[in-house]
Parts: C-alpha cells; sequence; structure tokens
C-alpha cells in the first residue's frame, strides 16, 4: 500500500515526462509511456494495471512506435511518390537526424532533401521531385501527430486502469 501510495505519482510523472519525447524523432515516445505502466504493473504485481490493460497498451505502443515509418512511407505512396524517394526520405531522416542535431528539424531536412534527391535521380524533373519532398514532410508531421496521440492514448488506458481498480 505505501509502495503504491509512492509509486502511483512517480509513474504519473514519469509518463507525463515521457509524453513529449514523442516530439523528438530518435526517441520512441510511446514505448517510453508503455515501458513506464509495464513496469508500474509488474512492480505492483498486475494489482492495479492489469494484464488487460497492459495488453491494450503494448498493441498501442507497437502502432504507434511503427508508425514513423509505416504512415510516412504510405502517405508518400498515396501522392504518387515512387519506392526509391520513400528510401531517400528515410535514409535522409536518418542522417539528418544525427548531421543536424537539432531536435525534428535535422530529421525533417533530412528526409525532405532525402526524398527530393532520390525522386529527381529517379524521375529527372525538379516539380515531381519537389511534390515528392512535400509529401515526405507531410507524412512526417502526420506520424508524428498520431505518435503523440498514441502515447496519450497509453497514459489514458494506464489511468483508467488505476482509476477502474481504485
Amino acid at each position: 500500500m505505501l509502495a503504491e501510495i509512492v509509486l502511483i505519482p512517480l509513474a504519473i510523472l514519469l509518463m507525463l515526462l515521457a509524453l513529449p519525447a514523442s516530439l523528438l524523432p530518435a526517441v520512441p515516445g510511446p514505448a517510453l509511456v508503455w515501458a513506464i505502466g509495464v513496469i508500474f504493473a509488474v512492480l505492483t504485481g498486475f494489482a492495479r494495471v492489469g494484464w488487460p490493460s497492459v495488453a491494450v497498451m503494448t498493441v498501442l505502443m507497437v502502432l504507434g512506435s511503427a508508425s514513423g515509418w509505416w504512415m510516412q512511407a504510405l502517405g508518400m505512396r498515396s501522392q504518387g511518390s515512387s519506392c526509391l524517394a520513400i528510401l531517400g526520405a528515410l535514409l535522409g531522416g536518418l542522417v539528418g537526424t544525427f548531421a543536424i542535431p537539432i531536435p525534428i528539424l535535422g530529421t525533417l531536412l533530412g528526409l525532405v532533401m532525402g526524398a527530393i534527391l532520390f525522386e529527381f535521380l529517379r524521375a529527372g524533373e525538379l516539380n515531381i521531385a519537389i511534390r515528392t519532398g512535400g509529401a515526405a514532410a507531410a507524412g512526417y508531421a502526420l506520424s508524428t501527430i498520431v505518435e503523440v496521440g498514441i502515447s496519450l492514448l497509453i497514459f489514458a488506458v494506464f489511468i483508467a486502469s488505476l482509476l477502474i481498480s481504485g
């Protein structure tokens, strides 16, 4: 009981601190929020956060952690981008994250430039390449919004579990 009095506020505080991590490109925000919830569940013997809640949080974490990859690729494909441009965006985003160490900006610039470069090399038309870069940026923005939303959902499942079991 005393452990819960300390663990509940600590877990909530850590989750609230982890939520903004969803905005950072190299940090899996949903996985951080999920890990805090699972660690709490384990430490309390799944008394307040049970297996069903952990299962729901796990499914959400997997979807949220991978959203940066699958949403961007699907968004670019729906705009007519080539597989080569998608590869360029992924590689450019990775390079930009480390080459320009300004959170979010480095990744965004890298993925847009990678998409433009690879699409220009493939198609040879600047207008198509620029449109592809725009689709890459839009996909990145959407996937970031989804990651934040899923992190919030994981947090909501955790809180709901605490309220229901309490």
